[in-house]
C-alpha cells in the first residue's frame, strides 16, 4: 500500500467531507482562506503585544518583522522639523465626561478625550479598532500619543529652574519637514518640552544646550533622533499602532507597527523625566505639524479610537474630556467615551462626521 504524508491525508479527508456534503471546492476554499487570515490576524496582534514588551532597553532606532520577536537596530534619521505646540491654553487635568456636548467642535486643540491613570503610567498604545466610511486617501497627518503637562521638579533642577512643567509627545508624522512638495519622509520620533515657571526666569536661564526656544509660551523643545517608517494613507488608520512607553532610569521608546512591520526609537529617560509625572494619555490623527495644523476627513467617516494605558494595575483609568494637549486638530466631532479595566485598561470613544 502505498503511504501518504499526513497532511495530504488531512487535506484528502477534508476535501472529501466537503465534496460529500454537497458544497463546491472554490467555496471550501474560501473559507480555508478566511480561516488562514483570521488566524494571521491573530497571530499578528499577538507579535505586536510581544515586540512592545520586549522593546530595546538602549537608545537608538531598530526594526522588527512579523513574525521574528526580536529587534534589529537600524541607521536613526536626522531629528525632524516638526514642531508640534500645545493650545494657547492649557487645560492639564481636563474634567471627567462622556457627553457629547462637552466637545462640539473638531477635535484638537485641547477637545479631545484622555485616558488617566491613579498611578503612574507606564506605557500607552493608540489604535484605531473601526474605521468605516474613510476614503482619503494620502494626506499629511499625524499621530500622536501626549502627555499631560505637569511639574516637574527634577527636570526643573536639572535645567536650572525653580519651577516648571513638562510635556512630551511620542509621534508618528508622514512628512518629517512638513513640506510635500520635496516628497513625504513619513518618520516616527519623540518630541520633548519644557515650560519655565515664569517669563523672568526663562529670559535669565534660557533653554538647556541642543533645545529650541518657544517663547511665546516660555518654552524649549527639542526632537529625538527619527526611525523612518512607511506612508499610510488616511484610510488605512485602522491597521496602526502607536505606542509610547517611559522607563525610570532606562529609555523612553515611541513604536509604530503597520502590516507586520515595526519601528522604534529610544532617548534616555532622563531627557525629561517624563516617568515622574505621566499620568494622562491623548492618542488621535491630527494636522501634521503646527504649520499644517488640521487633517480633513471626507463626511460620513466613522472612526474608534482606542487608547490602552499601563499603570502596573488592572484598574480602568479615567475618561477625561477636554483634556488634549495639542494645537493640532482634524475635522471629526467627538462621541461618547467609556473606560474599562482588565488585563488591558483603556478608553474607547467615537468620532465622525
Amino acid at each position: 500500500m502505498k503511504k501518504f504524508g499526513t497532511k495530504y491525508l488531512v487535506g484528502a479527508c477534508i476535501v472529501a467531507g466537503v465534496v460529500s456534503a454537497g458544497v463546491s471546492a472554490p467555496v471550501a476554499a474560501s473559507q480555508t482562506f478566511d480561516i488562514a487570515a483570521a488566524a494571521r490576524t491573530q497571530a499578528m496582534a499577538s507579535w505586536e503585544e510581544t515586540i512592545r514588551q520586549q522593546a530595546p532597553s538602549v537608545e537608538g532606532c531598530f526594526s522588527s518583522s512579523f513574525p521574528s520577536v526580536g529587534w534589529q537596530a537600524v541607521r536613526c534619521q536626522a531629528p525632524p522639523k516638526f514642531v508640534s505646540v500645545p493650545p494657547a491654553v492649557t487645560n492639564g487635568n481636563g474634567h471627567t465626561t462622556t457627553a457629547r456636548a462637552d466637545s462640539v467642535f473638531t477635535v484638537g486643540n485641547g477637545a479631545d478625550y484622555a485616558a488617566r491613570t491613579r498611578n503612574l503610567t507606564r506605557s500607552a498604545v493608540g489604535s484605531f479598532p473601526s474605521v468605516t466610511g474613510v476614503t482619503t486617501g494620502v494626506a499629511d497627518y499625524s499621530l500622536q500619543i501626549n502627555t499631560d503637562i505637569a511639574s516637574n521638579p527634577t527636570t526643573c533642577s536639572q535645567f536650572g529652574y525653580s519651577s516648571c512643567q513638562t510635556w512630551e509627545q511620542f509621534i508618528y508624522s508622514t512628512d518629517s519637514d512638513g513640506d510635500s512638495s520635496n516628497g513625504r519622509t513619513p518618520v516616527a520620533f519623540i518630541q520633548d518640552w519644557f515650560f519655565a515657571g515664569s517669563s523672568s526666569e526663562y529670559d535669565s536661564v534660557g533653554c538647556p544646550s541642543g533645545w529650541n526656544a518657544y517663547p511665546d509660551q516660555n518654552a524649549c523643545y527639542r526632537n529625538s533622533n527619527a526611525v523612518s517608517a512607511p506612508l499610510v494613507s488616511v484610510s488605512n488608520i485602522g491597521s496602526i499602532k502607536l505606542t509610547g512607553s517611559a522607563t525610570s532610569g532606562g529609555v523612553d521608546t515611541v513604536s509604530f507597527s503597520v502590516n507586520g512591520k515595526a519601528y522604534s526609537v529610544s532617548q534616555s529617560a532622563t531627557t525629561l523625566n517624563i516617568n515622574k509625572i505621566w499620568h494622562q494619555s491623548e492618542f488621535n490623527i491630527f494636522g501634521n505639524g503646527s504649520d499644517n495644523p488640521v487633517v480633513s476627513f471626507n463626511r460620513g467617516s466613522n472612526v474608534t479610537v482606542n487608547v490602552a494605558v499601563n499603570d502596573g494595575t488592572t484598574n480602568a483609568p479615567s475618561c477625561l474630556g477636554n483634556a488634549g494637549t495639542t494645537y493640532e486638530q482634524n475635522n471629526l466631532t467627538l462621541g461618547s467615551c467609556t473606560a474599562s479595566g482588565g488585563s488591558s485598561p483603556r478608553i474607547s470613544f467615537t468620532e465622525s462626521n
